[in-house]
């Protein structure tokens, strides 16, 4: 699933300047990003027939050039903005992550707005980050659970 959810975010414009979009990892460079796991509750609701609404908590984590020039740190943050309205656009659309099997996703929201987590290299690169929540339906492959 994080692949899929991975593959999902770079069909975003904002990741096309991004040098790398990691999974687990984040490399030190300026200008790269990462996807995360983060904790959280797994299942929302278990149906009658055995389907059930999952979750998954997600952490959108990126290294930027940072300075005290306000035009370098508004452009930081613009990207999240960008990022953020996407996901909207793409919920209103229905344009999901495409997941395998029985799993089928019915929701990706921004939990946290971008927040700057820590600075670097002299106070030239600065590390932010959103949190994301990816709501799933698991479909119950029991033969017999209509029954």
């Amino acid at each position: 699933m994080i692949n899929s959810i991975r593959t999902w975010l770079m069909k975003c414009d904002s990741f096309d300047d991004l040098k790398s979009i990691g999974v687990d990892f984040l490399s030190s460079d300026a200008n790269t990003a990462s996807i995360e796991k983060a904790p959280g509750q797994k299942t929302i609701e278990t149906r009658v027939n055995g389907d059930k609404i999952k979750q998954i908590n997600i952490i959108l984590r990126a290294w930027f050039p940072y300075s005290e020039e306000l035009k370098q740190n508004i452009e930081n943050s613009n990207f999240f903005e960008d990022v953020s309205d996407w996901i909207e656009e793409q919920v209103e659309d229905n344009s999901l992550p495409v997941f395998k099997k029985n799993k089928v996703c019915t929701n990706v929201e921004v939990t946290t707005s971008d927040y700057l987590i820590s600075l670097a290299d002299n106070m030239r690169k600065a590390c932010y980050q959103m949190q994301l929540r990816v709501e799933y339906l698991k479909k119950n492959t029991d033969k017999f659970s209509n029954f």
